[in-house]
C-alpha cells in the first residue's frame, strides 16, 4: 500500500486532479481545505501584514490524501504528470509499512 498526498494550488485546476483520481480507482480520498502562510498572516496576524505582501498571493489550496495499492498509485502520478506544468499539482507517494482499517 502507498499514501498519497496532493496539493492543489490552483481551483481551476481542482476538477482535473478529482477526475483523475476517481480515473485510477481512488474512491475513497479525503479532500482537506486549506489557507495558506500569508493569507492567515494577513487575516490574523496584521503585525506580519507587510511580510505578507511579499509572499504569493493565492489565498490557499486543497489537499488530497488517500490510502491506495502501489498500482494505483504509479498510475495516478503518470496521469497528474499530463497535467500543464503551470497547474500541476504538488503530489508525494509514500510507502505504507503497515496500516488498519477496513482493508487490513
Amino acid at each position: 500500500m502507498q499514501m498519497v498526498f496532493i496539493l492543489v494550488q490552483h481551483s481551476h485546476s481542482f476538477d482535473a486532479v478529482i477526475n483523475t483520481v476517481l480515473d485510477v480507482g481512488i474512491s475513497d480520498a479525503t479532500v482537506v481545505e486549506a489557507r495558506n502562510l500569508a493569507a492567515i498572516m494577513q487575516q490574523e496576524m496584521p503585525i506580519f501584514a507587510g511580510l505578507a505582501a511579499l509572499l504569493p498571493q493565492s489565498s490557499g489550496s486543497r489537499a488530497i490524501f488517500a490510502l491506495c495499492r502501489a498500482d494505483r498509485a504509479t498510475t495516478l502520478m503518470t496521469y497528474l504528470r499530463e497535467i500543464p506544468k503551470d497547474d500541476r499539482p504538488i503530489a508525494v507517494v509514500l510507502p505504507v509499512e503497515s496500516f488498519l482499517g477496513s482493508d487490513s
